[in-house]
């Protein structure tokens, strides 16, 4: 379905917009309307690199880090309070370089939970201390946890009400997108997915913006004043709080949004050559009212449901808790569809303590209520479940992969935070980019990411759910229905 790609003139370096689309999307025309909702960035397909395990994210965060000249951001949930060696890398970095400004994101929930006394916040204090001028820590607060809610929900279970998702991971000209937080699991046996977006200003910049954003409606974290805490959390005057004044605060976030998506979408760049590969990012912001990332996954499930030649969709998550919505239209679209997501012993609440161990259980739940669907609907030959179990290894992969027709690899992805869940829809902030692309190479790295993870999968039938191991207690059934938006 691909044509080979031909050069025009104009002429950019590595990223570029407008004129482009009338060459890679000249030759993929169905898939032009996803760019209604996102803005387009062009390079070559050589630029983007899939890793696939571990070990090479940690190695890849850590040697950017070091290399890096005048930015290094980075967005996660969380940074594990055990992670010196991280911590000592970044400072490392402002060490060697008085001009280099870093710039962290985490969610104010988990990042000042404590744990061995220890916390996101207190392991990067010392780096404010000491280089006041070079770095800076923001943490994001859900506006949905206020009042009365917010004094009784115990740490742990108020995260449920809403998180910073974003997994961003900046390095000058270098955007790493990924699903993975960091904490020594995420470095060493929990697999997750990571492409890095080289040489790529643009690309870059527009997620920098994205978390100065976001950051800019956030608490920052300075030094106390006084002995009696280690640190304080101050907001910009300019910022409505969000746990005393939560409408003004979602309407002033939901504004500043509103305004970033539209100067993006609205966005001309110089241009040189034609390049194989388009990158569309987009934002998921639930309590703002921004669903950029559902509107566009959402309209490529429905250019597949149009096409004469079946398509082959990969969906993976780590937790099988697809929304409503997602369910009901995979369920019509002409297309085959291959999930894969995290087997009971993968979930990494695999037996933990207190009452999110019944969480594997849950998501069992869930997975055989969509597989009964599937047959309801007769399309258990086009629709199948695979569960990744490892021996040692939790899962927590996340994205999509489009295989065109009768083609032998993937031409388009989805990399990023998101779960497609009830959770990335409506209650965190979420970011991830569509990626499509011409490019040989590239393609060849894709299909080997999808073959690695499924290395390790197993295939899920009635049988599964028979199991002894995979009965489900009836309380947990009844639990399910109540908290599902929250898983």
């Amino acid at each position: 379905m691909f044509k080979r790609i031909f050069y025009t003139q104009c002429q950019v370096r590595r990223l570029t917009t407008s004129c482009i689309k009338r060459n890679i999307f000249k030759d993929i025309k169905t898939l032009q309307p996803l760019q209604q909702y996102a803005p387009t960035f062009y390079t070559h397909g050589q630029h983007v690199k899939p890793l696939y395990q571990p070990s090479a994210f940690y190695a890849e965060l850590k040697s950017r880090i070091l290399s890096a000249k005048e930015r290094v951001f980075i967005a996660a949930l969380y940074i594990g309070h055990s992670e010196k060696e991280l911590v000592d890398t970044i400072r490392t970095a402002l060490s060697q370089s008085s001009t280099l400004q870093v710039h962290i994101l985490i969610d104010c929930l988990r990042g000042t939970r404590n744990s061995k006394g220890q916390s996101s916040a207190t392991l990067l204090l010392p780096l404010i201390q000491d280089y006041p001028k070079q770095i800076k820590v923001s943490l994001y607060h859900t506006p949905d946890l206020t009042g009365i809610l917010k004094k009784a929900l115990p740490q742990r279970f108020n995260e449920t009400i809403g998180l910073m998702h974003l997994k961003l991971y900046g390095f000058d000209n270098t955007i790493m997108l990924s699903g993975a937080n960091l904490s020594t699991d995420y470095f060493v046996n929990r697999q997750d997915r990571y492409i890095l977006f080289d040489q790529q200003p643009e690309l870059t910049t527009y997620y920098h913006d994205l978390l100065k954003l976001v950051s800019s409606c956030s608490y920052q974290l300075v030094p106390a004043q006084n002995n009696n805490s280690k640190y304080r959390l101050e907001l910009s005057d300019s910022m409505a709080d969000p746990v005393k004044e939560s409408q003004r605060y979602k309407s002033l976030v939901h504004s500043r949004l509103q305004q970033f998506l539209i100067e993006y979408q609205n966005r001309k760049v110089q241009q040189e050559n034609t390049m194989d590969t388009a990158i569309l990012p987009v934002i998921q912001m639930g309590p703002f009212c921004i669903r950029q990332d559902e509107k566009v996954t959402l309209e490529l499930l429905n250019i597949a449901n149009q096409q004469q030649e079946k398509w082959t969709i990969h969906l993976t998550s780590g937790y099988f808790n697809f929304t409503d919505k997602y369910k009901a239209v995979i369920l019509k679209t002409r297309a085959f569809f291959r999930f894969l997501t995290a087997s009971p012993e993968a979930n990494g609440f695999f037996n933990s303590k207190g009452v999110s161990k019944f969480l594997p259980p849950a998501y069992t739940h869930i997975e055989k209520q969509f597989y009964r669907h599937v047959k309801r609907a007769g399309r258990q030959d086009e629709i199948s479940i695979e569960e990744y179990k490892r021996p040692g290894w939790t899962y927590h992969a996340k994205g999509l992969w489009v295989y065109f027709g009768n083609e032998s690899r993937p031409s388009i992805t989805m990399i990023g935070s998101p779960n497609f869940g009830q959770r990335s829809s409506e209650r965190d902030l979420e970011a991830q980019a569509v990626v499509i692309t011409q490019n040989e190479q590239l393609k060849n790295a894709l299909h080997k990411e999808i073959d690695l993870l499924h290395q390790y999968s197993e295939l899920v039938s009635k049988e599964t759910f028979d199991r002894q191991d995979r009965r489900v207690p009836y309380g947990v059934r009844i639990a399910t229905a109540f908290v599902k938006t929250m898983l």
